[in-house]
């Protein structure tokens, strides 16, 4: 078992090194409102304030091995990103099919509609949740997962698209609150706080507003005053002990991934990673015997049996996934990930600037870890979202007058 003192050494290190690489970029960028803030936002909390919370207060039963591990990834993984995503982009890579400026307006409720359709069978099955969302979370994680993450996605389709538009902003505004509106109706905090990250992404890349210092810091007292506020109008604590307890325990991504550690799990060779990829992705309709204790569910059913079998949410491990795959030398294999990931997000960045369409903004949003799929317990949705935005494209340039292929 770590000790306080050196497990708090260990993760302020880590978390130098992760808002050091966020300042770095910041200022390649000129602007402290870039791809890394969503990255930022979502990770600060996780997986340095809450469980330096957690920690502090409750203790760690963490090895010392296992601790450094994961904090180590983390801080290198922030590194990496930074290094690979600031070097010069070069010419704007080419993508194929044709494209236009046309029809966002009609694709962004076409959107709207769908989601609210694909949803609106869930809300009827457990109408007397409408006013709890979180219960109608718990009780979707099996059964409804397509019409979950397809409204989700629907969703914020529509909202980048009608953000592309030349309507007023009353209309883009009742199209944005009718989404969110949606969305919360989820239960889902993290997919309220994506709709805010993704307004904000489009602020930097398609409307170029830069962000300073302060101003920054304001919007991210903002957004912790947003978090509360999901957290406050979607669960119930019995005093400010149970307050801090509860919410500390959004900490498990770092404590997870240092139990599967600890558990000296023989190496599964990458199968679990195969599964969270390929199996996640086949729907239960399609496949009928397609078991539950998949890629991540397979840790969660070893681990939390009790939760696995209530299916009301496995918990997550983080890092744990690929360490499980492939032991000690996971640390490879992510920091190999993340510098492609660097390497995408500034290939997409650079055509972003160039194009300002909705499909290439629809592939910078899923660099900076905006979930636009939310479908829990897979892998790196990469392909699909290639998929969306080239669906985007070509929807654009259907009747339009003019359209454009890329030299």
């Amino acid at each position: 078992m770590i000790s306080v003192g050196l497990a708090n050494a260990v993760l302020l290190m880590s978390l130098l090194a992760t808002v050091g690489s966020y300042l770095f970029i910041s200022r390649r960028e000129g602007s402290y409102l870039n791809i890394a803030t969503p990255s930022l936002v979502l990770n600060l909390p996780a997986f340095y304030l809450l469980p330096l919370l957690y920690t502090t207060w409750f203790g760690n039963d963490a090895t010392a091995y296992a601790y450094v591990y994961v904090y180590l990834t983390l801080g290198l993984e922030s590194c990496v990103f930074a290094y690979v995503y600031t070097r010069p982009a070069g010419r704007p890579l080419r993508l194929p099919f044709s494209f236009a400026y046309h029809n966002f307006r009609w694709l962004a409720l076409a959107c709207l509609a769908i989601s609210v359709a694909v949803f609106l069978p869930v809300l009827l099955e457990f109408r007397e949740y409408i006013l709890d969302p979180r219960r109608i979370y718990e009780q979707t994680r099996t059964g409804f997962g397509a019409s979950f993450f397809l409204s989700s996605t629907f969703a914020y389709l529509a909202v980048i698209l009608i953000l592309f538009t030349e309507e007023s902003r009353f209309r883009k505004a009742a199209v944005i609150v009718a989404a969110a509106v949606v969305l919360s109706l989820h239960g889902s905090k993290g997919q309220v706080l994506g709709l805010v990250l993704l307004l904000g992404l489009y602020a930097a890349y398609v409307s170029r507003q830069k962000l300073d210092l302060l101003p920054a810091i304001g919007a991210g007292m903002g957004v912790v005053a947003l978090v509360a506020g999901l957290f406050a109008a979607t669960m119930s604590f019995g005093g400010a002990w149970e307050a801090i307890e509860t919410i500390s325990q959004y900490s498990t991504y770092t404590q997870n991934a240092m139990l599967v550690i600890d558990s000296n799990l023989p190496p599964e060779y990458g199968r679990l990673t195969w599964e969270s990829n390929v199996i996640a992705l086949v729907p239960r309709a399609m496949m009928p015997n397609k078991p539950k204790d998949f890629g991540e569910f397979y840790l969660a059913a070893k681990f939390f049996p009790s939760e696995f079998d209530q299916d009301t949410g496995a918990p997550a491990f983080g890092i744990g996934l690929q360490y499980a795959d492939f032991g000690f030398l996971a640390i490879i294999y992510l920091l190999l990930f993340t510098a492609l990931k660097a390497w995408l997000a500034r290939i997409f960045v650079t055509r972003l600037r160039w194009t300002k369409h909705p499909a290439d903004f629809i592939v910078v949003a899923f660099l900076a870890d905006i979930a636009l799929i939310p479908a829990g317990g897979t892998g790196w949705l990469l392909p699909e979202t290639l998929v969306l935005a080239m669906l985007v494209r070509f929807g654009s340039s259907l009747g339009a007058e003019k359209v454009y292929r890329e030299q």
